[in-house]
C-alpha cells in the first residue's frame, strides 16, 4: 500500500477515534442505565450514525484548523447528548420524550431550577462534570498534538454520498433516539400548538360553540385551579396528617369527590383537556373553546384571577384561557424561585366580589403546592417541623419534602376555605369547585419527588374535587343528598368543561350530560391516559 495513503488513512482513523469518545461513553453508561435490551441496542445504533454524520461534516472540510474547530464543536454537541440521555434514563428509566419537552418549552428559568434541583443527585453531578467537561477538555488536547488532515481520493464525495445516507437512516429508523430531531419537532408542534390557542381561545366569544344566553338571576360561582396537590397527601382523603383542618370542619357542607384524576400529569397537557374541550382522542383541538368563553357567551362577567407568571417561554396556557375573561388580575411578578403565598389573592376576590354586576364567574389560579414547598406557606403554617411522616423511605431528604409539601398542603386548605367563607356571605346562588391540574410523587409510592408521565403513579394523577353549594343552589336544584350519591364516581377531568356547564347552566348543542359528574345521565367511560393507557387497569395491575 502507497506509504502516503497508509499516513492519510491512518490520520482519519485518529480523527474518528475521537469522534468516537462520547459513542463509547453511551455504550458504557447505557449498558447499565438503560433498562431494556432493544431500547438500549437502538439507542447505541442510533448514536453510532449521528456519530458518523457528524464526522462526514468535518472531512469536507481539508485545512486542520478547520477540521480542529469542528471536531471539538461535534465532540462537545455529542457528549452533552450522551449526558441528556443518561441522565434521564438514570432518573426516569425511558427516553426523553417529546411529551417531557413540551413541559420544558412550558416552563421559564427558574422552573426549570425547581426541575433541576431535583434531577440532580450525585450520579447526575458526576457523570454530569464528566461528560461534558472533561470529557471534551480531553479531547481538546489531544486535537492539539495528532495529525488529523488526511486525504484519500474522492474523500469529499464519499463523505457526502454517506451524509445523505447516514441522514436518511437517522430519518426513517432512528427519529425518536435522536434528540436534536426529537427537539426540534416538539418546539415546532409546541409553537404552533400555542398559535392555535392564541387564535381559538383568547377573544372572548368563541365562534365554534353557540350558546344559549341564561336568565339575569343574581350568581356567583367560583373555580378555584390548584397546583400539583395530590389527594394522597389530604386529610380529607384519608392521609394520616392534619393537612386540611379547615375543610374538614366544613366537610358536611362539601361533595368530596374520591375517584378524581388529572387527564395528564403536566400542567399544559392537562390543562389543556381540563378548561377546553380537548380530550385524549382530540388533543390541542383545532377551533377549540373554553370554559371561559362559554362562561361569557351565556352572560356572566368573568373573571380571572391567577397567582402565576403569565409567561415562560411562551405565554402559558392558563394565560391564554384567561386573557378572554371579562378582567384579568395577574398578581404574580415574581419567579417561581422567589416566596409566593396565594393570600396575596384574596383581596383582589374581595374586590370583585363586591362589583355590582349580578352574574359573575370567577377563576382562580393558585400557585397551590408549585415546587420549592417551602416558599408556599408562611412561617405560621410551618406545622409539620420534626413530625416524622409515614413513609417507608426514611432518607433526610424525604422527611424535609415531604414535611414541606404537608405545610404547603395545609395552607392550600386555608386559602380554599378562606375563598369558601367569602362567597358564602354574600348569600346569594353560588356554586364554588377546587381541584388540581395534576398531583405529586412525595415518596408515597417510590423514591421520587415530583411528577413526570413516565412512572405515572397513582399520586401524581390522584387529585382532590371538591363541590360547595350556597343555600340558594342547593333549593334551587337537586337536592344536596343526591349530589352525595355522586362523590364516588370515576371521573377523569378531561370532560370538566361538561361538568362545569352542568352546574353554571350553560347550555349549547354539543353539552354531553353523561360526561357531566353532576348529571343523572352521567355513564362511566374508561379513564385514558397517556397513549390510551386505561388508567384502571393499569392500577389493578399495578397492584397486584
Amino acid at each position: 500500500m502507497d506509504k502516503s495513503l497508509l499516513t492519510n488513512i491512518k490520520s482519519l482513523f485518529r480523527l474518528a477515534l475521537v469522534f468516537s469518545i462520547p459513542f463509547f461513553v453511551l455504550v458504557i453508561l447505557g449498558f447499565f442505565k438503560i433498562p431494556d435490551t432493544f431500547g438500549y441496542i437502538k439507542e447505541v445504533i442510533g448514536f453510532v450514525f449521528l456519530t458518523a454524520l457528524f464526522f462526514c461534516v468535518t472531512i469536507l472540510f481539508s485545512k486542520a484548523k478547520i477540521r480542529q474547530v469542528l471536531s471539538l464543536i461535534f465532540v462537545v454537541i455529542l457528549s452533552i447528548l450522551v449526558f441528556i440521555k443518561i441522565s434521564f434514563y438514570h432518573n426516569y428509566n425511558v427516553k426523553l420524550s417529546a411529551s417531557a419537552l413540551f413541559v420544558i418549552f412550558e416552563t421559564d428559568t427558574t422552573e426549570s431550577v425547581d426541575f433541576l434541583s431535583n434531577y440532580f443527585d450525585g450520579f447526575v453531578t458526576v457523570s454530569g462534570a464528566f461528560i461534558v467537561f472533561v470529557l471534551p477538555l480531553f479531547v481538546y488536547f489531544i486535537l492539539k498534538y495528532i495529525t488529523i488532515t488526511g486525504q484519500i481520493k474522492f474523500l469529499k464525495l464519499i463523505a457526502l454520498i454517506f451524509f445523505i445516507i447516514f441522514s436518511f437512516i437517522i430519518h426513517k429508523r432512528f427519529n425518536s433516539q435522536n434528540l436534536i430531531i426529537t427537539s426540534f419537532k416538539s418546539y415546532t408542534e409546541y409553537s404552533s400548538l400555542i398559535k392555535d390557542l392564541k387564535i381559538d381561545l383568547a377573544k372572548p366569544i368563541s365562534s365554534f360553540v353557540a350558546v344559549e344566553k341564561s336568565d339575569d338571576n343574581p350568581e356567583t360561582h367560583i373555580v378555584i385551579i390548584g397546583e400539583s396537590t395530590s389527594n394522597w397527601h389530604m386529610q380529607l382523603y384519608g392521609y394520616d396528617r392534619p393537612t386540611n383542618p379547615k375543610l374538614t370542619k366544613i366537610k358536611d357542607q362539601l361533595i368530596i369527590f374520591d375517584s378524581v384524576i388529572s387527564p395528564n400529569v403536566h400542567t399544559i397537557v392537562s390543562l389543556d383537556k381540563i378548561l377546553t374541550f380537548s380530550d385524549i382522542n382530540s388533543p390541542n383541538k383545532k377551533n377549540n373553546t373554553s370554559i371561559v368563553q362559554l362562561a361569557n357567551a351565556a352572560g356572566y362577567d368573568t373573571y380571572w384571577i391567577s397567582n402565576q407568571r403569565p409567561v415562560g417561554m411562551h405565554e402559558r396556557i392558563s394565560s391564554i384561557v384567561g386573557n378572554a375573561a371579562t378582567e384579568k388580575y395577574f398578581i404574580a411578578t415574581d419567579n417561581y424561585d422567589d416566596v409566593i403565598y396565594d393570600e396575596t389573592l384574596l383581596p383582589v376576590l374581595d374586590t370583585v366580589l363586591k362589583k355590582k354586576t349580578e352574574k359573575k364567574i370567577i377563576f382562580i389560579h393558585l400557585i397551590g403546592t408549585h415546587g420549592r414547598f417551602d416558599r408556599r406557606y408562611p412561617e405560621k403554617f410551618n406545622y409539620f417541623q420534626t413530625n416524622k411522616p409515614n413513609t417507608k423511605f426514611n432518607h433526610k431528604k424525604a422527611l424535609k419534602l415531604i414535611n414541606d409539601y404537608d405545610n404547603a398542603v395545609r395552607y392550600n386548605d386555608y386559602i380554599v376555605k378562606e375563598v369558601i367563607d367569602r362567597v358564602k356571605s354574600q348569600q346569594t346562588y353560588s356554586f364554588v369547585l377546587y381541584f388540581s391540574d395534576h398531583g405529586d410523587e412525595l415518596y408515597d409510592t417510590m423514591d421520587l419527588v415530583g411528577h413526570n408521565e413516565y412512572w405515572a403513579t397513582r399520586p401524581m394523577y390522584e387529585i382532590p374535587f371538591i363541590a360547595w353549594f350556597s343555600d340558594a343552589y342547593k333549593q334551587s336544584n337537586i337536592s344536596f343528598e343526591t349530589f352525595l350519591s355522586y362523590k364516588n364516581r370515576a371521573y377523569n377531568l378531561e370532560d370538566f368543561i361538561y361538568s362545569f356547564s352542568d352546574l353554571a347552566q350553560i347550555r349549547f348543542k354539543e353539552l354531553d350530560s353523561t360526561k357531566s359528574i353532576f348529571s343523572k345521565a352521567f355513564i362511566r367511560k374508561p379513564r385514558l391516559i397517556k397513549d390510551g393507557e386505561d388508567y384502571d387497569k393499569r392500577v389493578k395491575l399495578k397492584e397486584n
